[in-house]
């Protein structure tokens, strides 16, 4: 089970993992484009934000891209104003999920980094 597709089954699982926020940042986006004028649209640009980069590392994780690697990382990255939303006013909460949101980061950075570099052959 080590290659599916002809790619790898981390490569191919993180890319479709990838694909689904991507998706769901679509749907998210959809939901809370302003429907009134005195709404902000600052939540569905976020959204819209969020999607679209997860998509492009989805995409590029998929080709094996060198550039995946940082597509991942700042994808990730979106995520941790989210963490300030979810928990507000706690720091005690938001401390160890920014610890497990960059440990997760960091460890797919290198995953990425290390399969691209895996991948390229020299002629």
């Amino acid at each position: 089970m080590s290659n599916v597709l002809g790619r790898r089954f981390g490569v191919v699982l993180l890319a479709a993992v990838l694909l689904a926020a991507g998706l769901a940042g679509l749907a998210a986006f959809w939901r809370v484009w302003p429907r009134t004028p005195a709404t902000s649209p600052l939540a569905a640009l976020f959204a819209l934000a969020w999607s679209s980069t997860y998509l492009a590392a989805a995409l590029l994780t998929w080709r094996g891209s060198r550039v995946a690697a940082p597509v991942f990382l700042t994808a990730v990255g979106l995520l941790l104003p989210i963490l300030f939303f979810v928990f507000p006013g706690n720091q005690l909460h938001v401390l160890p999920s920014f610890v497990i949101t960059s440990t997760l980061g960091l460890l797919g950075f290198r995953y990425l980094r290390a399969s691209s570099t895996r991948d390229v052959t020299v002629r």
